[in-house]
């Protein structure tokens, strides 16, 4: 049984990676059973996918990931991971975007919210938990010149946290399912 959580912001694409993620997942032969939760209901609100994967039936499970059994955890923005640090037990691993997104006091005048004395990476870096940190928005502008692409890299972090060496049917799920993704294909040497 792996347990997995991918986070970010609406507008990030956490809702189409998790379910390339289970298909992916599937075509390797493993069962799977994902749920996505969105916060706020709106770009830059919270969005993640909680996903449990095993080989054995998953009739047994419940929908939520319990305390203390998250394996992973794949966040596009900083905030996002601190969320879901609860869930976590001594030998999670966390790949977290180094970029935090913007947070807004009204969305029509865009002011960005300072946050006083506090830094998420910092926070990350201090957890007892093996934290990796990537820079998902500007490889996806160098690979893809379009910061959107983080998400795909984000998910090949997924499968390798996994154990999962079906990069061939990822692309060609991830590419097929998002359209807008297409344009941005091109021989993929990550």
């Amino acid at each position: 049984m792996h347990n997995l959580i991918i986070a970010g912001v609406g507008g990030q694409g956490i809702n189409i990676l998790a379910k390339v993620i289970a298909i992916t997942c599937q075509q390797s032969d493993y069962k799977v059973q994902y749920c996505v939760h969105k916060g706020g209901a709106q770009s830059l609100g919270s969005v993640y996918a909680e996903i449990r994967i095993t080989t054995d039936t998953i009739s047994h499970l419940g929908a939520a990931i319990p305390v203390g059994q998250l394996d992973t955890l794949i966040a596009l923005d900083p905030w996002e991971a601190l969320r879901h640090v609860s869930l976590a037990h001594n030998n999670t691993l966390i790949h977290a975007e180094r970029q935090s997104s913007p947070l807004f006091v009204e969305r029509q005048q865009k002011q960005a919210i300072q946050l006083a004395d506090s830094n998420p990476l910092d926070q990350l870096s201090c957890l007892p938990l093996s934290v990796q940190l990537h820079n998902y928005r500007n490889l996806a502008i160098q690979k893809f010149n379009t910061p959107k692409m983080a998400n795909y890299l984000a998910g090949l972090d997924c499968l390798r946290a996994l154990h999962i060496n079906n990069t061939d049917q990822f692309d060609n799920t991830f590419f097929q399912l998002i359209p807008a993704a297409r344009t941005y294909q091109r021989s993929i040497a990550i």
